[in-house]
């Protein structure tokens, strides 16, 4: 049982920091639309990536022959990238893109914006023994709706605010590394 929580809270945690951006770009678009259009954009981005993220990883081990625990490379290296991303580019401003306020505009930036939940959750869900399937997903779809109403409840926020959010984007490539190291680890979770 504690095993099942721990896993949840930690998928809720990973989540969360590989959402940061997603974050970022809501609290953005939420100053100047439909604040319920940007949130169903974004919720059902995330549903999508997890649900495809899911397909992918039970389908790995019948067609990879490869062991599963090598996909912890992919978050290990983007986690790698990233890091070296923000230190060449550490006073450089990114910018949310422009979109029109249209659900699926919105659900492709969100998505665009979800490579690394993806790269993330595929092999961390790949790796995990299918009665831990329910806990990594529960985790997740919690910390999507936690940044959903961190969204909702932001109408009134000052574009400085966004900035301070911001800075705590550079915390996600360590995420991916340590959520990398736990897929390529053999743990009590694994598939057998």
């Amino acid at each position: 049982m504690m095993e099942t929580v721990a896993l949840a809270v930690s998928s809720c945690l990973t989540h969360l920091a590989t959402n940061l951006d997603n974050l970022v770009v809501m609290l953005g678009l939420i100053l100047t639309m439909a604040r319920f259009q940007v949130i169903a954009g974004y919720m059902l981005a995330q549903v999508l990536v997890l649900a495809i993220a899911f397909l992918v990883a039970e389908h790995m081990d019948t067609e990879l022959p490869l062991p599963v625990g090598y996909l912890g490379l992919v978050p290990i290296g983007l986690g790698l990238w990233g890091i070296w991303q923000h230190r060449s580019a550490s006073d450089a401003e990114g910018q949310a893109p422009e979109v029109r306020a249209n659900t699926v505009a919105l659900t492709v930036l969100f998505l665009s914006l979800s490579f690394d939940t993806f790269a993330v959750f595929t092999p961390l869900l790949a790796d995990s023994r299918a009665v831990y399937s329910a806990p990594v997903l529960g985790g997740a779809l919690i910390s999507a709706l936690v940044v959903a109403a961190i969204g909702a409840a932001s109408a009134g926020i000052a574009p400085d605010r966004i900035a301070s959010v911001q800075k705590l984007e550079r915390f996600a490539p360590y995420v991916m590394i340590a959520v990398g190291l736990y897929v390529v680890l053999n743990t009590a979770t694994d598939a057998i």
